[in-house]
């Protein structure tokens, strides 16, 4: 039986930032990066991902989502084949932006596209379509890490995650999407009751992409593991989020909204502390992949909560929401390269822990509530 275009969509989109997240250090000893230089780079990326994902919103609801996948999918595929070329640096920047900017509109035509259908849209099948992501997420970085660690050319790596998504869009583009979204403006009300829950989005992701892209970093320079044992940080990041998201509909049932986020903010603080105090990679492990447990939970709730505000115009809030919420991804890159310049990355990794006090704090708010 053919598997749902939107399980192909979340499950390749996984494994293509699995895969990248796992050998980023190598890009990044290729030119000499330092934290610092690196993440001005990745924030660069983003920044430019932000009036893109705008743009696939009003694709999607306008045009339909094969259009809204199948755009950002080429975009991120010529990102992909321009960066393992290897290029000059101002051509790497550049690399990256498409790449960036195609990632950020693909996240809102998929989350989108389930958000404005009639099944995916409850609470459980959205929080499985997440599950789907981090899956892929695990076999993108064990395997990016197991190719290193093989001895295979780093570069290589980047091409075929290309290949693999356009693949998948050249397998969904004929499907049938069903959405809901009338493609009328948002009325005012609903696109400031998007704000709370935006800023929430946006903490989640700054946790998330904190953990993402410099657990790999943090795990080879800081703690001197090797190549695959590095892999294993997103890998094992990928494995909790896959975990958490696939109990966190029966999590979120029986505890509801508020008591979810309170729950998923605190396991963050205390495995992102562990991860940050001991001095030893396999020890770390745990303590991040605690950290994403509880992170797994955040995204969905928030995203459940923007459906269930946003009725018919679904595709266009999941762009409010996903988009002023990427600045945390915007923000996070930056700020613990900078801080990592100035401290050590041990230290410029402690804004997780801080960004999940606070999504704990809100919990206890009229933000959470339905």
């Amino acid at each position: 039986m053919r598997p749902s275009p939107l399980v192909v969509a979340f499950a390749v989109f996984g494994v293509l930032w699995g895969a990248w997240q796992a050998v980023l250090p190598d890009l990044a000893g290729h030119y000499d990066l330092t934290s610092g230089p690196l993440g001005a780079m990745l924030t660069a990326g983003f920044a430019v991902a932000l009036p893109a994902m705008l743009l696939t919103g009003r694709l999607v609801d306008r045009f339909g989502v094969a259009w809204g996948i199948g755009v950002p999918a080429l975009a991120m595929a010529v990102g992909l084949v321009l960066i393992g070329s290897l290029p000059p640096v101002p051509l790497l920047v550049i690399g990256v932006m498409l790449f960036s900017s195609g990632s950020g509109g693909f996240d809102v035509a998929i989350n989108g596209a389930a958000m404005g259908d009639a099944v995916w849209s409850r609470s459980s099948r959205l929080t499985l379509l997440h599950a789907g992501f981090s899956g892929g997420g695990v076999i993108g970085a064990v395997g990016g890490g197991a190719l290193i660690g093989a001895g295979v050319d780093f570069q290589i790596v980047y091409p075929l995650l290309a290949i693999a998504v356009l693949g998948a869009v050249a397998m969904t583009a004929s499907s049938r999407w069903s959405n809901t979204s009338t493609g009328e403006s948002v009325p005012r009300a609903i696109a400031l009751a998007m704000l709370p829950l935006a800023a929430l989005a946006g903490l989640a992701f700054l946790a998330e992409g904190s953990m993402e892209t410099w657990s790999a970093i943090y795990l080879r320079d800081v703690l001197g593991a090797g190549a695959f044992v590095g892999a294993l940080g997103p890998g094992a990041f990928h494995a909790a989020m896959l975990v958490g998201r696939l109990i966190g509909a029966g999590v979120a049932g029986s505890l509801g909204a508020a008591t979810t986020l309170l729950v998923a903010g605190s396991m963050t603080v205390v495995g992102m502390a562990v991860a940050l105090v001991v001095p030893v990679p396999l020890l770390a492990l745990p303590g991040m992949a605690l950290a994403a447990l509880g992170a797994a939970f955040v995204v969905p709730v928030v995203v459940s909560l923007a459906a269930d505000r946003a009725g018919a115009h679904a595709g266009r809030a999941a762009s409010y929401v996903l988009t002023l919420g990427y600045a945390g991804f915007l923000v996070g890159p930056s700020l613990v390269g900078m801080l990592g310049e100035l401290a050590g990355l041990r230290v410029a990794l402690a804004v997780v822990p801080v960004a999940a006090l606070v999504i704990a704090a809100s919990s206890r708010t009229r933000v959470a509530t339905r």
